[in-house]
């Protein structure tokens, strides 16, 4: 059974035009008060983390607020481009790290660059929400007219315990899901399965791709394989049961895109994974017990245990939503008809299987994680995230079909219905503010920012520990300091929680003032001569030598990474820090950082965006064409004219 969702009256000069009918009055108040509620359930989730805007948090929040500091310290102190972390770890890329400058390519960089550190963090995190909820509303107004089963996909998507349990502990990343809804939304209008919905357009398959993109620049490490596997999947079936290649042809599209779109970030991350590779266990399962309480317990909080669970803390499984939203996906999942619902159906259930682990040798998720990317990956109930979203909109279909059964009752069915879904919503704003009532409570480090003299510490000073309670080192005293730190946990590969209990990383080249080794910032390790840093920033330092013999190495005590270039030549790697050769006894080195696949990855995005902007900037050229060859008689007439009434010379 279609429902032709668009049948509403057409649009006026100026988009809009008021609705005669009374199911249309009422569509439009409801959709008013809708978004006021959903904007008030925003506010009442985050009240807690609003209630003071001047303190940071611990844990995984000290990384956060570290790369987001890096970026505008390297931009207002430095005046270049935070392609390189210097102070965390020895020294590690920040341009092609996964979780690093995520606000460069955002939204909310201006925030960053113009307001303090602990407010900007606010900002992204409210900002983020807002845009998921209302990507979650779209999607779901795919499916359904009816604006208060929009509010409640909206709510249960955006303001589910999940993804404040994710915000209290500092997994940012997780806010990034706010970008999947829109994709998805954006995907379904491209590939025009449904034709009472609208003609597709091919504006959709790039603004799909274009918030693929944005989840690369983002740092969505898990939410942008999900995304990505949502996509996969929902065209994979649509071509299966349509009998149709078009929506994995657009698919391919869209994926082609996004990845062109996201190439300068994209590129330099892949060539740092390729060094790195991050492959961890998965050992985590989930029972029947633990999936019911996690989806409809109460007890929602950062130490909360309502029921045993394998592995983490209960901020990797808790995602309450209420009984009668299970009850109401349940009934979705058998009453659902279309092409569409059919194929959201069978994506949603298999994401909920990937979620219950490696149960079996056989488990979806146990082979999957073969896979690359996924074999980086763990904590398979995040799964959860991306299969609600797309079973809510099922249901939200279903409840449309039910509606629409409802004949000339719908109106007051409506209203009715708007009642039980402000009962829902406020039931689970309740439960999903409670654990952000225990983040972000320290203070900053009470340190000046400086761009002074640098140094390698081994250790983050107790005076500069903020966080001392924490699992690690404070890298954000350090960024503020300038200087830099060997404990650090902003690079998987480098990250020494405490190196004198795990001993060094492979790969990390530099020492810290307090190692046996440490021989400054720069040194000559022949022992013949000077060396000293004469200038410093994050991206270019300047090492002058004297005394030295020509062909001796000078070394920076830097991690070593091939993006390294010494006055104009690649560096080469001395025990893993970044070297190069003295060319004269007296002489001086400029070290300077440029990420490798960088250049490759702005001439993908260049010609990809001309490519995109061809046809209008062939219009306007037509265009412009056209003006020129009708104002030419125009301006040969007006200089007759002119010449006529001047003057004769002297």
């Amino acid at each position: 059974m279609s429902v032709a969702l668009d049948s509403r009256p057409s649009a006026g000069r100026w988009g809009f035009r008021w609705p005669t009918s009374g199911l249309g009055r009422i569509h439009l108040v409801t959709g008013a008060v809708g978004a006021l509620v959903l904007l008030a359930a925003i506010t009442y989730v985050f009240s807690p983390f609003l209630a003071h805007t001047t303190t940071l948090g611990s844990g995984d929040w000290d990384q956060a607020a570290t790369s987001r500091l890096l970026v505008t310290k390297t931009i207002w102190r430095f005046h270049q481009f935070p392609f390189w972390n210097p102070y965390s770890c020895g020294g590690h890329p920040a341009w092609g790290g996964a979780e690093s400058d995520t606000i460069v390519v955002s939204p909310w960089l201006p925030a960053y660059l113009f307001l303090p550190l602990p407010l900007a963090l606010r900002i992204e995190v409210l900002g983020t929400t807002l845009i998921g909820a209302v990507g979650a509303w779209l999607f779901a107004s795919r499916f359904t007219r009816s604006r208060a089963l929009c509010l409640l996909a909206s709510v249960l998507f955006a303001l589910n315990s999940r993804a404040t349990l994710q915000l209290s502990v500092g997994h940012t990343w997780h806010a990034t899901y706010a970008y999947a809804p829109w994709a998805l939304y954006f995907y379904d209008r491209a590939v025009g399965v449904e034709p009472l919905l609208g003609v597709p357009r091919w504006r959709d398959t790039v603004l799909s791709a274009v918030f693929l993109a944005l989840l690369v620049y983002a740092g969505g490490i898990y939410p942008l394989p999900h995304t990505a596997a949502a996509l996969g999947g929902y065209a994979l079936v649509l071509a299966a049961i349509t009998r149709s290649l078009v929506p994995v042809g657009r698919m391919v599209a869209c994926g082609l895109l996004g990845a062109a779109l996201a190439a300068p970030k994209l590129l330099p991350i892949a060539e740092v994974l390729s060094r790195y590779p991050r492959l961890i266990d998965s050992p985590e399962t989930m029972d029947f017990t633990g999936f019911f309480a996690l989806l409809t317990s109460r007890d929602q909080d950062t130490t909360s245990t309502p029921v045993h669970v394998s592995t983490w803390a209960w901020h990797e499984w808790g995602m309450y939503i209420g009984w009668p939203c299970v009850f109401a996906i349940l009934v979705g999942l058998l009453a659902a008809r279309g092409v569409r619902e059919r194929s959201l159906r069978i994506v949603g259930g298999v994401f909920v299987l990937l979620a219950f682990g490696a149960f079996w040798q056989y488990a979806p998720w146990t082979l999957l994680h073969e896979f690359p990317v996924f074999s980086s990956q763990h904590v398979p109930s995040r799964w959860l995230m991306p299969a609600l979203l797309l079973l809510v909109v099922v249901a939200a279909s279903a409840g449309e079909r039910l509606l629409t059964w409802c004949g000339r009752s719908r109106g007051l069915v409506e209203i009715a219905l708007w009642l039980v879904v402000a009962l829902v919503v406020r039931d689970v704003c309740e439960v999903a503010a409670t654990p952000l009532k225990h983040a972000l409570m320290l203070r900053p480090p009470d340190v000046a920012d400086s761009a002074g003299e640098f140094k390698t510490l081994k250790h983050v000073p107790a005076s500069l520990d903020y966080d001392a309670g924490g699992y690690s080192a404070s890298s954000l005293s350090a960024v503020v300091t300038n200087v830099g730190s060997i404990d650090c946990v902003t690079f998987a590969a480098f990250a020494n929680v405490d190196v004198r209990s795990k001993g060094r990383s492979p790969g990390l080249g530099a020492r810290g003032v307090g190692d046996a080794e440490y021989r400054g910032e720069a040194y000559l390790p022949e022992g013949r001569g000077t060396a000293r840093v004469v200038r410093f920033t994050p991206n270019e330092v300047v090492v002058k030598v004297d005394g030295a013999r020509a062909g001796d190495p000078v070394v920076l005590n830097q991690n070593w990474d091939p993006g390294w270039r010494a006055t104009g030549r690649e560096a080469s790697s001395w025990h893993d820090a970044v070297a190069s050769v003295v060319p004269s006894e007296s002489a001086t080195v400029r070290f300077r950082y440029w990420p490798r696949m960088l250049s490759l990855g702005l001439l993908v995005f260049v010609a990809t965006v001309t490519w995109l902007a061809a046809p209008w900037i062939a219009i306007a050229y037509g265009r412009c064409r056209h003006l020129v060859r009708r104002s030419g008689p125009l301006l040969r007439e007006l200089r007759r004219h002119l010449l006529r009434r001047a003057p004769p010379p002297p």
